[in-house]
């Protein structure tokens, strides 16, 4: 049985920033997907960086119309998360 694109798109963040990264996807409109990883291998790297490090495993595992379907990834680390929920009460 073929993989849905979420599992495709959780094995690729896996192997992006480990096994031990948190990551929820969620549907979206148009039959897409979108999510936040949290993964302390974030903290040495830029919000640019962290998104061409995704991006380049996104597409080594999704093809051209997988691709597509993903309409964004946050990639902050646990902290960063953390405070941003607690700046927003």
């Amino acid at each position: 049985m073929a993989k849905s694109l979420k599992d495709k798109v959780i094995d690729a963040l896996m192997e992006a920033v480990g096994a031990d990264a948190r990551i929820e996807l969620d549907d979206a409109p148009g039959d897409k997907i979108g999510g936040v990883v949290l993964s302390g291998s974030f903290a040495s790297q830029s919000p640019g960086e962290r998104q061409d490090h995704i991006w380049k495993h996104l597409d080594a595992h999704l093809n051209t119309f997988e691709r597509t379907r993903v309409t964004f990834i946050v990639t902050d680390t646990p902290e960063e998360y953390e405070a941003l929920k607690r700046a927003a009460m």
